[in-house]
């Protein structure tokens, strides 16, 4: 599942994000399906083409009207087996909205829409702008490099949707901290642990954190999590026996600078507030210590 030449050779930028609690309909207003779709409108408007790769006998159910264009050979972009479809924009941006529907009541509609839409891309004559293989949700990246009219076209089209946002795929801030390297992602913070015996990584889900407690004058955030769900007390003394080191997740994180603590806090309020995670940051200077 990748794109051909020349586009292969632009990496993925960012990533949309839909943090989609338990029991919301891929089709609700603020399920994957749904964003995704307000994604690729956004999207669309900027590109030259959407290609489409199908499962065979896909195409007869998903555009009964023939009205897409098989593409084969150095047409195609996508690369595996299927068959592929083209789409010209803006004449046939109509079309791609048919596609991508999905009608709540009709199952085979939605699985057609995740499984049989096997990849799909929005691209232009010279670069790819946004690529989706819908039966794996996470795989919704963009490529906006040297194309600020794209970042702020699909940031401005999930403004308005809960739980949903775009971030840089190498994730939002990355810093060392004696000896260990941290990454926060949009989901996890992962720490990096190197010594002479070890070089290992970890990962603190996002969900699990409770409240932050930035410290300026110590450049450094106090921490407090909540028991990850899957720890139940034998498993966690069984973890603290044979690994003391992996049971909690760090409680006090040290900076380099204060400028690099407050990268650290903006982008955790941000994802606080884009996908609406329970922990509460402190106000550091009426909280100081």
């Amino acid at each position: 599942m990748a794109l051909r030449k020349p586009f292969d050779e632009r990496a993925a930028t960012h990533r949309v994000i839909t943090r989609q609690p338990y029991g919301v309909a891929d089709d609700d207003e603020t399920g994957w399906i749904t964003v995704e779709n307000r994604v690729v409108d956004a999207v669309t408007s900027l590109g030259t083409a959407v290609h489409l790769r199908l499962e065979d006998g896909a195409a007869s159910r998903l555009d009964p009207d023939g009205r897409l264009e098989r593409v084969r050979g150095p047409d195609r972009v996508l690369t595996g087996s299927g068959p592929e479809y083209r789409a010209t924009l803006p004449d046939d941006a109509g079309v791609v909205r048919s596609v991508l529907a999905v009608d709540p009541d009709d199952t085979d509609v939605w699985v057609d829409r995740v499984f049989s839409l096997e990849e799909f891309v929005v691209r232009t004559d010279a670069t790819w702008y946004y690529r989706s293989v819908p039966h794996h949700a996470h795989i919704r990246e963009l490529h906006a490099d040297g194309c600020d009219a794209l970042l702020q076209a699909v940031t401005d089209a999930l403004e308005s949707i809960p739980r949903s946002t775009v971030v840089p795929v190498d994730g939002l801030v990355t810093w060392r901290s004696n000896g260990d390297r941290y990454e926060l992602s949009w989901d996890v913070l992962r720490r990096r642990e190197r010594d002479a015996d070890r070089d290992r990584w970890s990962a603190f889900e996002l969900d699990r954190l409770r409240r932050v407690r930035p410290v300026p004058n110590r450049e450094e955030l106090v921490l407090r999590w909540a028991p990850s769900a899957a720890d139940t007390w034998p498993r966690r003394i069984l973890r603290y026996l044979l690994d003391p080191e992996s049971v909690a997740p760090p409680t006090r994180i040290a900076f380099p600078d204060r400028d690099t603590m407050r990268a650290a806090t903006d982008a955790l309020g941000k994802l606080r507030e884009r996908l609406e995670y329970s922990y509460v940051i402190a106000d550091s200077e009426s909280e100081q210590g």
